[in-house]
């Protein structure tokens, strides 16, 4: 099973942030989001609210997620991390491609919140 892992710094904006996860190219996974070391949710992640920017400053977002490759078109896999308030968005995205039909990619992401 591949890795694959990267570290970014998001700059947190004023007002509530939310946190999306897709996967791409017609493939499943699910992700477990750990905020300052604990739990928010797993599974299916949409619009989870990690909180106010200004509470969010100097912490850290941990998501760990399994994306197996169901898709006979295509071996590679896709992740989008989106971030954002109703003011302001950004993605962070990480591809990797599976050797094999049918195997798995895990994805961990660490981002700062500065």
């Amino acid at each position: 099973m591949k890795r694959i892992s990267m570290e970014a710094d998001y700059a947190v904006p004023a007002g509530n942030v939310k946190l999306t996860i897709k996967v791409g190219e017609a493939q499943i996974g699910a992700s477990v989001v750990q905020l300052a070391g604990n739990e928010l949710d797993r599974g299916t992640i949409a619009g989870l609210s990690l909180g106010h920017g200004g509470q969010l400053k100097g912490s850290s977002l941990t998501i760990k997620s399994v994306v197996t490759d169901v898709n006979d078109r295509t071996n590679l896999t896709t992740i989008t991390y989106e971030l954002g308030s109703d003011t302001s968005q950004q993605e962070f995205t990480q591809t990797a491609t599976v050797d094999q039909e049918g195997d798995s990619v895990i994805y961990r992401a660490e981002i700062a919140m500065v």
